[in-house]
């Protein structure tokens, strides 16, 4: 039997924290060779793109999978596969809307925790729920004493800061871009196409996520922008070549080092105090799949779910 795992009980059975937990293992399991991602593929046909992500985690996780989305002008939708490497049972069938936006989330956390100087300030622009995840992952290794928000719809960003202020920290509608830029940690998680965070707003010893992009067509930094950053950080780099517009744009490809290895403590996440650190988030299976398998485990142990039959075999009868 599976379970099928809706995204409510994905919410709930997922904190912020957990995701954190196992996305910071899954990327040590990569530098470990213990894991195996491979790029995400898209079929695009007019009207739709198919998305598919998928890879293999051992240790104590032993799961294979994938993750696969269908975008349309009506939105996305999203599931996850998984199946247990050891007997090849198909475990679990999982939405996985918020499970993508608290992987994400999880991904800048851990990145923060090893890249950044510190965070008495963070700025995010953007006011989705990709923005607000962002920020409920980062206060899990970080505590603000002032959130800067800027959205280009700045009643969005006003609902944003009362959110932040709800879960008792300080927080304030940025003007523009160069304010909510001037921060220790700034988070881009924004659909723009074209760059907008440029160079001359960064300043040294800040440290930026930039979540919003994983076209090769897209980019929220400036050429100019990555091109201040000591040290640039992809969750896969393979995936990157395909992927980080902001990195393509600005020839940074082979400056790109993965962020498992910095986990793994190969390479420094910074250099010193005034250094400026970039993390290239694109999303990778291993993050799904480890997030996914903590799912299931809580399922499991909780009860909940909904088993349905299925053995992947065909029998004569």
């Amino acid at each position: 039997m599976a379970l099928f795992i809706t995204e409510g009980e994905v919410d709930r059975l997922l904190s912020f924290r957990e995701a954190i937990e196992a996305v910071e293992e899954g990327f040590r399991l990569l530098a470990e060779g213990q894991a195996v991602n491979l790029p995400r593929r898209r079929a695009v046909v007019r009207g739709a793109v198919l998305h598919v992500l998928q890879g293999a985690v051992l240790g104590r996780y032993g799961v294979a999978g994938l993750k696969t989305y269908l975008s349309t002008r009506e939105g996305a939708r999203f599931v996850v596969l998984l199946f247990d490497v050891n007997g090849g049972d198909l475990l679990a069938i999982i939405e996985a809307d918020r499970l993508g936006q608290k992987r994400t989330g999880a991904a800048s956390a851990v990145a923060t925790k090893y890249m950044a100087a510190g965070a008495e300030t963070l700025g995010i622009v953007g006011a989705g729920r990709q923005a607000r995840s962002q920020f409920e992952a980062l206060v899990e290794v970080v505590r603000p004493r002032l959130v800067k928000i800027y959205s280009r719809r700045r009643e969005h960003a006003g609902d944003f800061a009362e959110f932040v202020r709800r879960r008792g920290y300080d927080a304030v509608v940025a003007d523009d871009y160069r304010s909510a830029s001037a921060v220790d940690v700034l988070v881009t998680a924004t659909n723009a196409a074209e760059p907008f965070i440029r160079g001359e707003y960064l300043r040294p010893g800040s440290h930026i996520n930039a979540v919003g992009s994983n076209w090769a067509n897209r980019a929220e930094l400036t050429p100019d922008a990555v091109a201040r950053a000591d040290v640039i950080a992809v969750d896969d780099p393979v995936q990157a070549r395909d992927e980080a517009g902001d990195l393509i744009r600005a020839g940074a490809l082979d400056r790109a080092v993965p962020l498992a290895d910095i986990v793994a403590g190969r390479v420094r996440g910074r250099p010193d105090a005034s250094s400026i650190t970039l993390f290239k988030s694109l999303g990778i299976a291993v993050e799904d799949l480890v997030a996914a398998k903590a799912v299931y485990d809580r399922a499991v142990k909780e009860g909940a779910g909904r088993e349905i039959g299925f053995s992947g075999r065909w029998a004569p009868s």
